[in-house]
Parts: structure tokens; C-alpha cells; sequence
């Protein structure tokens, strides 16, 4: 065991000591940009001094996180404890350090003063305020927040600034002073369970990586047409008939555990329960409650590419919008955002045309186009929605349709002319929007599902900026409220969704909090490649960003497997 323990303290002693190195893809092609040094902040504050050279030292034994709250404060004693254990390296690692014969200047405090110091929040919400300032001297670190949801992010800038020296010695640079507030106060994931099931403990490791980056929402594509893999308790047969497997099944107490891991992380969990489209698994328990498809005067009849035999709900049958009211109910007792997200997106008409029944129905309402059928569907569920008390985020398509919308209702932007030649540029669409007074989450461009070769994806992500060519007013650029990474999991399970999201996902999030100058990406690739780093030493398995080196991560990752499920949450705690 202690020969074991040998071979540890080697490989996080390589582990630790060197530092993110980028080089060049070819000789010809040499780096472009300034390269950041060690401690550098992802994503870019708001405003950061020029700092010293002068280095004050960090040692687990003489550090303390201290706060002013005056009530006991789960969110705040949970950081303290997870940043200490992120900061700090294992014990392990300190038995190959050795003592210092020189006097060092320690930093022995960080000291958090919250404004509501007697609040402590319940959920994160819409209004959460991220803002923070940070001062770190030789007399110790003060962390200002008016609420503890910016004690967590400035919590995370703080990890960040501390670096390991040449000599192998934790540090951070003294006369720092950081002035920091959120760009869009949206900052969203979403990942889709069900085209392949993500098991929990990797859906909480996600959500540590978005905590790392400041991201505030997670979007849960809970269900499709693929599986419903969600535990119903009103109707359990949905569950059974639409999940892969008994083991493919999110629990009520699963769920629980990420809004709860989620809320600690200064998070919002979203669901999203998708219709009148990818509801095939929902039909299995329900088949009734599908559009039947004709072809040549024969029902369920399937055309490849077109429509299946029974697909999309059938908005004439007036049976399903009780069911629908009741699976409405018990995703709102079970997730606590104030918004519920109801899809309604590639709503294709195909199969409503096909079908005689739904073409009688509609002359009786004196409804000339399908869109009005699918208005007549949608403002039906929206109006389930309001009555249960929650909001609704929806997919464009509703708008796009002219459906009327309540004006609380957000509408996401997922169509452009780079996903399908025949939409439209997503800036317009932000604009029509904005015009008619809704709320715009920006998902277009950041399809980090897609991938390339040969080009750097980050890169592209990296120089999005959500105002680009956008023509609103003031009144329509309050309503951008922000942007949502989409992660479509057609070719993605628990197995490669660290490097599908990381360090991809890190470009996004920069854009979304830092300050729009914050747009060079010759020199963001530095930062990147440290902050890639720092994912690979707090368990996240991130892709590269160029040729280079982050230390012998993969010695360590190969030899101590002992160690894997602490990486997920931080530093063990040995």
C-alpha cells in the first residue's frame, strides 16, 4: 500500500507542476495573440487590474474562507467546502513537498461580505444578482456581493487565480482587484436525455463544469420521440411504454438531486416536456393521441423521410389536453423554476394533411392553413401552463407560426441559414422578436452537437457575438436576455460528453458573461488552454484546444482509476 502510495505522490507531483503549454499546428503557422499568464481568469471579468509580480502563497493548514452571513446558509457553507477542497491539492500530494527555508508571504484569508447577508435563497431565479468585487492583497482577500449568488462566482474566480509556481508552490498575485457583473443575465445548457439516456452522476458533473464557467441555466430535453425516460407518477404507463430500459429511468428523487446539486451551484434546472412533435415515446401509452398518416386512401401508412405510420399529437382530439394538464401538473410539483419549456418545434404538417379526419374538423373551425391548427394546440397548452402558475419558454417555430403568445412567454432562436438553407439568419429572427415585445434566448449558432474537423469549433462559437446586427432599440436589447448551447444527443452518451461540451462550450460562455471587447480569439486561446487545464484537474475530461501539453495528465488518469469519482467533484478530500 505504501509502494502505492508512492506511485500516487509521483503522478500528482507530475500532475501539478507543469503548466498549459500551446504550440503550433505547423511550423508555417505559427501562434498568433498574447499569451496570458498562469492564474489567468476564463471567463474574462468585467474589469481586472494589471497585477503585481509580488506573489503571496497558499497553504491549506493556514487558509481559511470566512463569510458574514447571519443566518446558516447551506449554499455558502457548501462552496466554502468545495472551493477549499478545488483550491488545495490532496494530502497526498504535500508528502513530496518540501519545507520552504525561505519566508514567504502567505495569504491566510478570504473574506466574503455579502450585502443580504440575512438572506439565503431557496432556488436561483430570473432576477438572481451575479455581481461581485474581488480584492486580493498581503492582508488578506475581500469578496463583495450584494447576494450569494455572486459570493459563488466570484468563489470560482478566485479558484482560478491561484497557480502552481515553477518551484511547485501554490500562489496568486498580490494587488489584485477585480470588478465583475454578467453580460445576460441568461447563460444556458441544454442536454438531451433521451435520444441516449445521461446517467445522473454525470448530469451533476456538468453541472460542476457550468459552475466553473458561470453558466446559470440547464435546459433538461428531458423527453422525445426516442424515449421518455422521465418516472411519471399520474400515469406510469407513459414510463414504462416510453423508456429504454427499467435502468433508463430519471426517478422523482433522481430529479430531485439535480435540482438540488443545481441549486447549490447557483443553477436553474428548466424541463422541457415537447409537443405537438417528438412525442412518439409519449404515444406508446397513448396511441389515440397520435395523428394517424394516410397515403393513397389508406390510414397509418409511413413515407420515408416524410412521415411515420402515426406521429405529432392530434390537436382535434380533445381527450389529450386533460392528460397533457395532468403531466403538466406533476412537472411543475416536481421542478420549482418558474418556467416550464414546451418545445413546439418542428411541428411538420405532413401527416395532418394526410389525414381526412383532422381535414373535416378543420373546415368545421373555419381554419384555412395548418398553422392555425397548430395554434389552436399550442395556445391550448400555454394556456395549461398559466393556469398551473409557470411561465413558458417555447421553440421559435410557435412564433414563427403566429401563434399569440403571452408577452412573459421566452422565445428560443434555434433556425438559421447554417443549420438549413432555407431559414433565415438568426439576427433577424432576433429582431422580429425583440419588435414584438418577447423575450430571445439565442441558441443558433452554438450547436456544439455539430462537429468538424480541421478547424478549431471553439474558435467559431468564440466569435458570436448575440448583437451582431442587431437593429432594436434599447427597449428590444433589454429583452436578448441571453444565449443556450444546445447538445443534441444523437451521437453522445455519458461516454464522450466532457470533450463534446469542453473546451467548446468554455467560448460560449465567455461570450455570454464577459464584457463584448472580450472578443479576440488569438488571444483567448491561452486563456483557454489554461482553463482547459484546470477542467482535466478537476475531473472534466476536456478536449484539447491546439497542439501542446497540460502536464502528465494522462499518467495520472491511467494509473490512479482509485481517484476517478472524486475528480467529478473536486479535489478528494484525503
Amino acid at each position: 500500500m505504501l509502494k502505492y502510495l508512492g506511485v500516487l505522490s509521483l503522478v500528482f507531483f507530475n500532475f501539478f507542476l507543469a503548466q498549459a503549454k500551446l504550440f503550433y499546428i505547423e511550423v508555417k503557422y505559427p501562434l498568433l495573440g498574447n499569451e496570458a499568464p498562469p492564474g489567468s481568469p476564463w471567463p474574462m471579468p468585467f474589469y481586472m487590474n494589471d497585477t503585481s509580480n509580488n506573489l503571496l502563497y497558499l497553504k491549506k493548514s493556514l487558509f481559511q474562507i470566512k463569510s458574514n452571513m447571519k443566518v446558516d446558509c447551506d449554499i455558502i457553507r457548501e462552496n466554502i467546502r468545495h472551493y477549499r477542497n478545488v483550491i488545495f491539492p490532496p494530502k497526498i500530494y504535500s508528502n513530496v513537498t518540501k519545507k520552504s527555508k525561505i519566508n514567504l508571504n502567505y495569504l491566510t484569508i478570504l473574506n466574503l461580505k455579502i450585502s443580504a447577508a440575512d438572506v439565503c435563497p431557496k432556488y436561483p431565479d430570473s432576477n438572481m444578482n451575479e455581481s461581485y468585487n474581488l480584492t486580493i492583497s498581503s492582508n488578506g482577500a475581500d469578496l463583495y456581493a450584494e447576494s450569494v449568488w455572486g459570493a459563488l462566482r466570484g468563489l470560482e474566480t478566485f479558484s482560478q487565480l491561484t497557480f502552481f509556481t515553477e518551484d511547485n508552490r501554490l500562489a496568486i498575485n498580490d494587488s489584485t482587484v477585480i470588478v465583475d457583473k454578467p453580460r445576460f443575465v441568461y447563460r444556458g445548457l441544454l442536454i438531451d436525455t433521451a435520444r441516449h439516456f445521461i446517467p445522473v452522476p454525470i448530469l451533476r458533473k456538468q453541472l460542476d463544469a457550468m459552475a466553473y464557467h458561470k453558466l446559470n441555466v440547464f435546459h433538461w430535453h428531458i423527453v422525445d420521440d426516442q424515449s421518455f425516460p422521465l418516472e411519471l407518477f399520474k400515469y406510469p404507463n407513459i414510463t414504462e411504454k416510453g423508456r429504454y430500459s427499467k435502468a433508463h429511468v430519471y426517478t422523482h428523487k433522481d430529479v430531485k438531486t439535480i435540482i438540488e446539486h443545481a441549486r447549490l451551484r447557483g443553477i436553474r434546472v428548466i424541463p422541457e416536456f415537447d409537443s405537438p412533435g417528438h412525442v412518439e415515446a409519449f404515444g406508446r401509452a397513448f396511441p389515440e393521441f397520435l395523428t394517424v398518416c394516410w397515403k393513397d386512401g389508406k390510414p397509418y401508412q409511413p413515407i420515408f423521410s416524410v412521415q411515420g405510420a402515426a406521429e405529432i399529437v392530434n390537436p382535434t382530439n380533445e381527450y389529450v389536453y386533460p392528460v397533457l394538464k395532468e403531466i403538466l401538473s406533476e412537472f411543475k410539483n416536481l421542478f420549482v423554476d418558474e418556467y416550464i419549456h414546451l418545445g413546439n418545434d418542428e411541428v411538420y404538417y405532413d401527416c395532418w394533411k394526410s389525414n381526412p379526419d383532422v381535414a373535416n374538423w378543420m373546415k368545421k373551425m373555419n381554419f384555412s392553413e395548418y398553422h392555425h391548427l397548430q395554434a389552436y394546440y399550442s395556445s391550448k397548452v400555454l394556456k395549461i401552463v398559466q393556469d398551473l402558475g409557470r411561465k413558458s419558454t417555447v421553440w421559435q417555430d410557435v412564433y414563427d407560426n403566429g401563434v399569440e403568445l403571452q408577452k412573459g412567454t421566452q422565445i428560443q432562436i434555434w433556425k438559421d441559414t447554417s443549420i438549413l438553407p432555407e431559414h433565415g439568419k438568426w439576427s433577424d429572427y432576433l429582431n422580429n422578436v425583440t419588435r414584438d415585445g418577447y423575450a430571445a434566448i439565442l441558441s443558433s449558432p452554438w450547436y456544439i452537437n455539430f462537429v468538424s474537423y480541421g478547424y478549431q469549433e471553439w474558435y467559431k462559437f468564440y466569435q458570436v457575438d448575440p448583437f451582431a446586427n442587431f437593429s432594436g432599440n434599447d427597449a428590444q436589447a433589454k429583452l436578448l436576455i441571453g444565449g443556450e448551447a444546445a447538445l443534441w444527443s444523437e451521437y453522445v452518451d455519458g461516454g464522450n460528453m466532457d470533450s463534446r461540451l469542453w473546451p467548446r462550450l468554455s467560448a460560449i460562455a465567455e461570450r455570454l458573461w464577459s464584457p463584448a471587447h472580450v472578443n479576440d480569439p488569438e488571444d483567448a486561446k491561452f486563456r483557454l488552454d489554461e482553463q482547459r487545464c484546470r477542467l482535466l484537474r478537476r475531473g472534466i475530461v476536456a478536449a484539447p484546444v491546439l497542439n501542446g501539453y497540460c502536464g502528465d495528465y494522462e499518467y495520472g488518469m491511467a494509473k490512479s482509476n482509485v481517484f476517478d469519482p472524486v475528480f467529478n467533484y473536486g479535489w478528494p478530500n484525503l
